[in-house]
């Protein structure tokens, strides 16, 4: 493209010739190609966040892999009374050998990591 636009708009009365005309519109379509698979990437990690249809006032629990005693046996998300809880949850053995299962609720955690130590008090 000229680089005097007087000189251009004078003689032929446009700002672009039909060859910068046709980069620009490759450089627009590519662009909005990057834009439209920048979209589908984010839809699609936003897809796999949500694996299933959380309902108010139910968790959902995933087993983990302990990496210590300490460490939880389950723990997810869910929704109690509209609010989004992390939990996490421990199988048990009391002194005298009966099985329970102990619970710890906690906010959402925005790095991502969760409870690593077992709550103090059982329920």
């Amino acid at each position: 493209m000229a680089n005097d636009v007087r000189k251009q708009s004078k003689t032929s009365g446009v700002l672009m010739s039909p060859t910068d005309v046709e980069e620009w519109m490759q450089d627009y379509d590519n662009a909005q190609g990057w834009a439209n698979e920048e979209t589908l990437n984010q839809r699609r990690r936003e897809d796999k966040k949500m694996e299933y249809d959380q309902k108010d006032n139910e968790v959902t629990l995933w087993q983990q892999e302990k990496k210590s005693e300490k460490s939880p046996s389950y723990s997810g998300k869910g929704l109690v009374n509209g609010k989004e809880v992390r939990v996490a949850l421990w199988n048990n053995t009391s002194k005298n050998g009966k099985t329970y299962l102990k619970l710890k609720f906690s906010d959402p955690q925005d790095n991502g990591s969760r409870p690593t130590e077992e709550p103090d008090i059982p329920f």
